[in-house]
């Protein structure tokens, strides 16, 4: 589908979202469609010339792949916020073998709160057709007080919280058997509850 890679260099086709967490014994991001990428919320990296790496992780924060663009959810300031992206797609009629690659980062704190209240990312896949979350390749990371398969603590987490790290991973989405459906990608990261640590 076009400039599901990102690589027109730009958000085309895809719905950038803002918003913010909240938690009372569960988590809650809500999100609202913000118009387009919002400054520190949806950042286009571009691979060349490159920009850099992550300060907390090392690795680069252009995906390695080859791609000539990735892009950033979030960013390190806390204060309750969330963001999201999705992107929306109708696999063709009779097209029952149908699989994506995702590839994807993460990099967040863990300020050892209750579970629901800590920052975290979610990748939902949804058949939107029938309304049905594809659970098999939607996750949630939460960071709480021990280390995530795939993840290593930063050595520069820049302050007393523990900041986690996950490099640069790819994904396969299997989609066999959803020909003429509209599938739907949707990206989340959010902040602490209560405001002062980032996702």
């Amino acid at each position: 589908p076009e400039n599901i890679d990102f690589e027109k260099g730009n958000f085309d086709g895809w719905t950038c979202y803002t918003g913010f967490v909240t938690g009372n014994g569960t988590n809650i991001i809500s999100l609202t469609p913000s118009g387009g990428p919002i400054p520190e919320r949806h950042t286009m990296y571009s691979a060349f010339p490159g920009d850099g790496v992550d300060q907390y992780g090392g690795f680069p924060v252009n995906c390695p792949n080859g791609s000539g663009h990735s892009i950033r959810l979030g960013n390190n300031f806390g204060g309750g916020e969330a963001e999201g992206i999705s992107y929306e797609f109708t696999i063709p009629a009779g097209q029952n073998y149908y699989t994506l690659i995702y590839n994807y980062a993460v990099v967040f704190q863990d300020p050892n709160h209750e579970e629901y209240q800590q920052p975290r990312m979610e990748i939902e896949i949804t058949n939107v057709t029938d309304n049905a979350t594809i659970d098999c390749s939607s996750f949630t990371f939460v960071p709480y007080g021990q280390i995530l398969p795939g993840f290593f603590e930063s050595p520069n987490p820049g302050g007393d919280s523990p900041v986690w790290c996950k490099d640069w991973t790819a994904v396969s989405i299997n989609l066999d058997g959803h020909a003429g459906k509209t599938i739907r990608l949707f990206f989340k990261t959010a902040d602490c509850t209560f405001r002062r640590h980032f996702g």
